[in-house]
C-alpha cells in the first residue's frame, strides 16, 4: 500500500493545500488536478491554467472539514442525518483522512477509507470506500462502495461537484427535461417548465431521479460547455443558493452565488443503493469541457 512518503510517478506529486493539509497533484499535458487527503476531495481541475471547478471566496482548509468547492464526497447519507442530532450533514466520508493505496503514471491515484471505531459511532456498518481520480483528456472520478461486513446495508452517495459558470443567470443544464423532480429550496422559482432545460431564476435545490447518463452544463459567460457522463448514478441534484441562502452559508461572500452551480452525480432517496455482504457498487463520473 503506497504511503505519502513513498515514491510516486513523475506526474503525481505530494503537495499541501493552502491550509497545509496533505494533497496530491496530478499533471497531464498541462492540465492539473489537486486532491486533498481530507475527504478525498478534488479541490481544483485546471485546464490551461483555468479552474473549471469553483471554490468559495472565503475557503477554509481546516483539518477534518471539507472546503466549499471542488468535489466534496457524500456518504453514507445525503443532507442532514435522518435522525437529526449532531451528526455531520452529507455523512462522514468528507471529514475523514483517506489513505493513498495506488498511483500510476496515467496519471491515476486511488484513495481509500475503511470503517473504524469512529465511523461505527455514526454508522454501524463495515465498508471500504475507494475514490479513483484519473486525469487525461477528460477527468474521471470513480467512487466505489464495498460491503465488507456480514449484513446488507443501504446508503446514499454523491459527487457534489461545484462548477464555475461566470454568471449563473445565463447558465443552463441540459438533459434533465422531463425527469422526476423534487424541489427542496426554501425560496424556489414559483413556476418552471420541466420539459425545458433548467435555468437559474431563484434559489434552486432540485433532486432529479431516473436521470440519463449524459448531462450538459452550458456556461455562455465563460464560453464553455461541460459534459457530464455517468455510470451507476440514478440521481442528480442541481443547486444554487441565491443570495438569501448564501448569507447563511460558511466560506461564502455575499456575491458568490452568481459565479457557480452544483450538479451532483448521485444515488439518493428513492435510489439509495443496497449492498449485500461481499458486494460493491460503483459510481463513475467523466467530465469533459469544450469551448462553446
Amino acid at each position: 500500500m503506497p504511503r505519502m512518503d513513498q515514491r510516486l510517478p513523475a506526474n503525481v506529486r505530494r503537495d499541501q493545500d493552502p491550509g497545509g493539509r496533505d494533497m496530491l497533484r496530478l499533471e497531464h499535458e498541462g492540465d492539473v488536478v489537486e486532491v486533498a487527503l481530507c475527504g478525498a476531495q478534488v479541490l481544483r481541475w485546471l485546464r490551461d491554467g483555468t479552474d473549471l471547478l469553483w471554490t468559495a471566496s472565503q475557503p477554509k482548509y481546516a483539518a477534518g472539514q471539507p472546503v466549499r468547492g471542488g468535489v466534496p464526497l457524500v456518504f453514507p447519507w445525503f443532507g442532514d442525518h435522518p435522525d437529526g442530532g449532531k451528526l455531520p450533514a452529507h455523512g462522514f466520508a468528507r471529514n475523514q483522512t483517506w489513505q493513498l493505496v495506488h498511483a500510476n503514471d496515467t496519471p491515476e491515484v486511488v484513495l481509500e477509507l475503511v470503517d473504524d471505531d469512529a465511523t461505527h459511532k455514526m454508522w454501524p456498518h463495515a465498508f471500504r470506500l475507494r475514490l479513483s481520480v484519473v486525469l487525461g483528456a477528460k477527468l474521471r472520478l470513480g467512487l466505489s462502495i464495498e460491503n465488507t461486513g456480514d449484513q446488507p446495508f443501504s446508503c446514499e452517495q454523491a459527487l457534489h461537484t461545484y462548477f464555475s459558470v461566470g454568471d449563473v443567470h445565463t447558465a443552463t443544464v441540459h438533459g434533465l427535461e422531463g425527469a422526476t423532480c423534487i424541489e427542496q429550496a426554501s425560496e424556489p422559482e414559483a413556476k418552471w417548465d420541466r420539459k425545458q432545460p433548467l435555468h437559474f431564476r431563484a434559489e434552486t435545490d432540485r433532486i432529479f431521479q431516473g436521470v440519463p447518463d449524459r448531462l450538459e452544463l452550458r456556461a455562455p459567460a465563460l464560453a464553455r460547455t461541460v459534459v457530464l457522463q455517468t455510470t451507476g448514478a440514478q440521481s442528480a441534484i442541481v443547486w444554487n443558493p441565491w443570495p438569501n441562502k448564501t448569507a447563511k452559508l460558511s466560506q461564502m461572500a455575499a456575491e458568490d452565488w452568481q459565479q457557480f452551480c452544483c450538479i451532483e452525480s448521485a444515488n439518493v432517496r428513492a435510489h439509495a443503493v443496497t449492498i449485500a455482504p461481499g458486494e460493491s457498487h460503483a459510481l463513475t463520473l467523466r467530465l469533459d469541457c469544450r469551448a462553446s
